[in-house]
This record gives structure tokens, C-alpha cells and sequence, in this order.
């Protein structure tokens, strides 16, 4: 069984991802603050050689800057199974980064990291506070963590998998502490009620609470509405628990650019059919 460095116990946070208070506010403990609000969020992590703050880990190119007293090395999260598992079926990085600050320097030294997920989004925080508080995250929504939070990969039914759009294998969080969220676009939360239940577009998933049931199907009844509306299939979330969904898919945007692109044809010729159809209006 994983072992966990106590931390005080902390009341879970409501979402600040559209903060109305101070950014400072988004951790009361104070390891974490939101440095950029909005679509291109930032949050600086602290790190020293103190109780609580001695570490955090990191998906792959999430630091943007470090304080030179810091220092990193990568990974293999979980072992060699769960690593190559979260690589190759659950869309992740095999290995995490780890941020510690330099061990000839001296107790209390304090260093900074600034991370940012890979596209334009919002951050949030959660609290997990141990058993039975785990989360389940889609591909690219976990961004860092305390050093105590285990990355590791939940799997989901085959029918669920197949039709939700995220893959047999998707990320789970779990243990007591910190985790940081992203998504691509605004992030939206939903505190769903006993028995009270919430479809939500399969790309738009960020994350739940893993004691939630859900299912995957038809966004409609209507096998017509459902083909001709193009929005397909849709996740169905049953409470009690909370769901995060994000307002932008890539996959959205990439098929907003796409009549956009220069037409490649088959014989490789790049864009000269496009610019030739150009030219000649």
C-alpha cells in the first residue's frame, strides 16, 4: 500500500478557475497560485525544503520558468507497467517530472516553478483527501501534483471505451493532496444530486469523481436527430458526485481550420491546386 506524508487536512475548494477573489486564493495552504486567470492560465508552484512543500511532479513540458535553487529528474510513475500503460493506451507521458530544490542547499530554501498546459485553458485545483476521493481525468487534462498523488491508469468497458471517445484507458488520480486540471477553453463544474443526471459531449470531458456512474450513448432517442445534428455519442453521468467539462475540443478546432488548410493532393504537390484555384477568381 502507497504511503503518504500527512498534510493538514483542508476542506475541499471551490472552483477558481473564474476567480472573483484574488488569485492567491486558489490555495489556501499557499504552495500553488494562479499567476494568469482565463484561457492562457499560469500557476506558480512552490517548492522547498519545508514539510508540505518539499516536491511536485509535472506532465512533460507543463514548466514554463524554475528559480535557479530548483532542480528536476524524470520518472517512471507507478513501475514499468502502469508507465508504459499510461504512454501507449491512456494517451500520457511514461515518465513525470520532479521538482526539488537543489540538496546542497540549505534547510528553508525556497525555489519557485511556473507551469502551463500545453494549449489556451483554464487551471484548476482539486483536494483529494485520500481513499475513495479518486479522479478520473481525460487524455492531456493533468497538468502537475503533489508528490503524494499517484498517477495511474483506470480502465474503463470495452463499450464504454470504444464509443466515448477517450479509450479503454483513461488517467486516475489518487491519494491526499493537490492536483492541478487543465483543459482546452473555459472549464465548467457540475455538482450532480443524488439520482440527478447530466449527458455531456464525450470531447468536452475534463474530469469526475471515479465513484460516479456513467454510461455512453446516443446523444438523442432519435437515431435521425442524433446522425444530423452532428453531435453523436454523449456521456451520461448519473449522481451524486461532480463532473468537469471544457468548453473547446481540439478536435473542434481542428475541423473548424481544415476548409482553411492547403489542399493536399495525392501526387504530394502541396498546395498548388489550392493557390491555382485561387488565382484564378
Amino acid at each position: 500500500m502507497a504511503q503518504y506524508s500527512t498534510l493538514p487536512a483542508v476542506e475541499q475548494q471551490p472552483v477558481k478557475a473564474h476567480l472573483s477573489t484574488p488569485a492567491p486564493t486558489m490555495d489556501p495552504l499557499g504552495k500553488y497560485t494562479l499567476k494568469h486567470q482565463g484561457a492562457f492560465s499560469a500557476v506558480e508552484a512552490i517548492v522547498a525544503k519545508e514539510d508540505g512543500l518539499t516536491s511536485l511532479k509535472a506532465v512533460g513540458r507543463a514548466m514554463v520558468t524554475m528559480h535557479n535553487n530548483v532542480d528536476l529528474r524524470v520518472e517512471l510513475e507507478g513501475g514499468m507497467g502502469q508507465a508504459c500503460c499510461r504512454c501507449c493506451c491512456a494517451g500520457s507521458s511514461a515518465f513525470l517530472t520532479h521538482f526539488f530544490i537543489k540538496p546542497e542547499l540549505p534547510p528553508g530554501t525556497r525555489g519557485d516553478v511556473l507551469l502551463a498546459p500545453s494549449v489556451p485553458g483554464e487551471t484548476i485545483l482539486l483536494h483529494l483527501q485520500g481513499s475513495g476521493d479518486d479522479w478520473i481525468m481525460q487524455k492531456g487534462a493533468f497538468l502537475a501534483c503533489d508528490p503524494e498523488i499517484e498517477i495511474g491508469v483506470h480502465t474503463q468497458g470495452v463499450v464504454t471505451g470504444c464509443f466515448g471517445g477517450e479509450g479503454i484507458f483513461v488517467l486516475r488520480a489518487s491519494g491526499r493532496g493537490r492536483l492541478l486540471v487543465s483543459s482546452f477553453g473555459s472549464i465548467i463544474r457540475y455538482d450532480l444530486g443524488p439520482g440527478e443526471v447530466r449527458k455531456i459531449d464525450n470531447g468536452a470531458l475534463v474530469a469526475w469523481q471515479s465513484h460516479m456512474d456513467y454510461t455512453v450513448g446516443k446523444a438523442s432517442r432519435s437515431l435521425f436527430a442524433t446522425i444530423f445534428s452532428s453531435e453523436g455519442f454523449v456521456t451520461r453521468f448519473t449522481g451524486p458526485g461532480t463532473v468537469f467539462a471544457q468548453t473547446r475540443t481540439v478536435k473542434g478546432l481542428a475541423d473548424a481550420i481544415a476548409p482553411y488548410l492547403p489542399y493536399q493532393s495525392a501526387g504530394g504537390d502541396g498546395g498548388a491546386g489550392a493557390d491555382a484555384g485561387a488565382g484564378s477568381g
